[in-house]
């Protein structure tokens, strides 16, 4: 590694340090010293001998702060250099298995994963989690998909499995030309179905993300046409519980996007103006700063002094105080609907939740639990919301770093934790690669009563 190299790396260190330090709304959970973390980190990026390893540290600092949309992302040359795993995992019933392969590997379609290269699979995803977000043993399959291959060898590898030992070496970028378990295409618009018993209809959506805008205007749309009334009746006829006796909403592997477009969904369950979280973003002021390195240096008598002078107030000298700290915040509820807004469906709906389900959708999880409007099923959600700031490094590397804090309406923190389901239902492999969908079978059996068919792929639920 060249003397610029490292020079570049140092200082892309020191731009994570600044903005971190300047933005991150979590210092007060996460209770780190991150003066303290910069200055170990800043010593072993300069004993650093190789760009790959410079890039690996600046990921384990920025990890350290624990959060999921704070994170690295590895420049591409690195990345295509390293290499690919010829094979994907995914997360299901608490364990990791194997959801897709390159051809000439399907015997090991959903073997669960025992072991790699000798390593007990907890303890390699423990050295996995030094550089990426985890909750449990669980972390996003695309960040572990990411950084897997820096841990390994360009060639082979050995991954113990149910099915057998499976060997392999990294492979350029082959993506689009692996085999499935199942071939499910996460889809860009909701996926809409009626499942129909004894009379009695469920309208079931499944919404993959909240990147598309007009997801809430297609469900209105179905709303509609299934109570046989054409395209806007929904809008002049808002009881709609005499046509469905409930709705299911499947956020399950929802990626997330737009909060806004997620309000527009959620606005046709909860009628007027709602909240889902408590906020917090970073509030800072050069006068505070000064102050509080002038309160930091004197012992508590003469702040008391000060205070009794009127001089300052107890509370101007916490809030300095706190600021020093990285603690002091701008603090406010987030709103949606309107007053005297209308829900389109106001009976019975269920939200379908799980690991797979994250930022954007969190938020839409959020707003129907604080509500009390959905019954949440299935299992906790990821843990990770916010607006991240985004900042392209010297050496290529891109961070992200939250810039607001979230919070339960209640005041239950769930980052780094997950929402948790009011009723807890989790699925299995052997379920997954049948095409059954336990989650989906009992929200439809708590709505009416509706008993899926033993073949059954319209949920799918492997994260």
């Amino acid at each position: 590694m060249t003397e610029t190299q490292r020079m570049d790396a140092i200082y892309d260190l020191s731009t994570i340090w600044k903005y971190a330090g300047e933005i991150f709304p979590y210092f007060e959970e996460v209770k780190i010293d991150w003066d303290g973390a910069y200055y170990t980190y800043l010593e072993r990026m300069y004993c650093a001998e190789t760009v790959k390893e410079c890039h690996m540290l600046m990921a384990e600092f920025l990890n350290l702060l624990g959060d999921g949309h704070t994170d690295y992302c590895f420049p591409g040359t690195l990345v295509k250099e390293t290499g690919c795993l010829p094979f994907t995992l995914a997360f299901l019933g608490g364990e990791w298995f194997i959801k897709e392969v390159l051809p000439g590997m399907e015997e090991f379609l959903s073997a669960k994963v025992l072991s790699v290269n000798g390593m007990g699979m907890d303890a390699f995803l423990g050295d996995c989690f030094r550089y990426i977000y985890h909750v449990g043993n669980y972390a996003g399959w695309w960040k572990l998909k990411e950084i897997m291959p820096f841990l390994l060898k360009k060639c082979g590898n050995e991954m113990l499995t149910s099915k057998g030992m499976m060997r392999f070496n990294l492979v350029e970028d082959a993506s689009a030309e692996m085999i499935p378990i199942r071939r499910e295409i996460p889809s860009e618009k909701p996926k809409i179905q009626v499942y129909q018993e004894n009379g009695k209809k469920v309208l079931y959506v499944r919404i993959d993300n909240f990147v598309y805008p007009t997801a809430g205007e297609e469900i209105m749309a179905a709303l509609s046409h299934c109570r046989g009334g054409g395209e806007g009746n929904a809008a002049k006829d808002s009881d709609a519980r005499s046509w469905f006796a409930g709705v299911i909403l499947d956020v399950r592997n929802n990626i997330g996007g737009m909060t806004a477009y997620a309000a527009r969904v959620a606005e046709l369950f909860i009628s007027g103006e709602f909240s889902a979280c408590q906020k917090k973003t970073r509030r800072m002021k050069g006068l505070d700063l000064s102050s509080a390195s002038q309160y930091a240096g004197m012992e508590d008598k003469q702040i008391e002094r000060c205070i009794q002078d009127g001089l300052c107030t107890r509370q101007e000298v916490e809030r300095c105080l706190r600021t020093a700290k990285n603690m002091n915040y701008y603090e406010y509820q987030d709103s949606f609907g309107a007053p005297g807004h209308k829900a389109v469906f106001d009976g019975p709906v269920i939200l379908l939740t799980g690991r797979g389900t994250v930022s954007a959708a969190e938020d839409f999880t959020a707003m129907f639990q604080s509500t009390g409007r959905a019954i949440l099923m299935g299992e906790a959600t990821f843990g990770s919301t916010g607006t991240p700031f985004l900042k392209r490094l010297r050496t290529g590397g891109l961070i992200r770093i939250c810039s607001v804090g979230y919070r339960l309406l209640d005041g239950t923190e769930f980052i780094g934790k997950g929402i948790s389901p009011d009723v807890f239902v989790r699925g299995s492999i052997e379920e997954y690669v049948e095409g059954r969908d336990t989650v989906l079978g009992q929200a439809l059996e708590r709505l009416v009563g509706i008993v899926l068919p033993t073949q059954n792929c319209s949920g799918g639920n492997l994260d």
